[in-house]
């Protein structure tokens, strides 16, 4: 909603004709709405600074580039900090970024799709959060311009980064180890 009155306070401005109290009707709007956001994100972080296991896996997945406190705080209370799932596969067919190929026996009747089963909202938190993946972490970044390149639409490319975003953060959680964006070219020099 603040998002909402921002945009449309700066379409007023572009207006020939602004009306002084509309617009500071919608600052005192945007500022209260402000307000009550910061008063949300600390109670959330003081109602995860009671558990010290909660409290480092959001430290965890905030080091992901990416990942906000409120990315963190949504995957932890969808996946119970987790708990849910045994392996990076299952935690994505929970959320619903699993692809299922549309057959019928041994005939393939199209493309693969994610269809709307699974957690709806740790669904859009992951995909909302690959956004800014996309554009700045550059494990993300890379693959999502991989796939751009080879011809896969915006969406499916998006899809395909949330899906590996939600298998960093699995592997960031069970390895207790904070995110490294060059883990892979360390590896791979390790075993050459």
């Amino acid at each position: 909603m603040r998002q909402q009155l921002c945009n449309q306070l700066h379409a007023l401005a572009q207006c020939p004709c602004v009306i002084p109290a509309v617009r500071t009707r919608m600052e005192l709007l945007i500022e209260a709405l402000t307000k009550q956001m910061i008063e949300v994100e600390g109670e959330l972080l003081a109602a995860l600074a009671l558990d010290p296991s909660w409290m480092a896996s959001a430290s965890r997945l905030q080091t992901i580039t990416g990942i906000g406190p409120l990315t963190a705080i949504w995957l932890l209370v969808a996946t119970l900090n987790f708990t849910l799932c045994d392996t990076a596969e299952e935690l994505t067919a929970y959320a619903g970024l699993a692809p299922h190929p549309y057959q019928s026996g041994t005939s393939v009747h199209g493309r693969a799709w994610i269809g709307h089963t699974g957690n709806a909202a740790l669904r859009t938190a992951v995909y909302l959060a690959t956004l800014s993946a996309a554009q700045y972490n550059p494990v993300i970044k890379a693959f999502y311009d991989r796939l751009r390149a080879a011809g896969k639409p915006m969406k499916v490319a998006r899809c395909a980064a949330a899906r590996k975003l939600l298998h960093l953060a699995f592997a960031v959680i069970k390895n207790k180890a904070d995110f490294d964006p060059l883990y892979a070219t360390k590896r791979q020099k390790a075993a050459a």
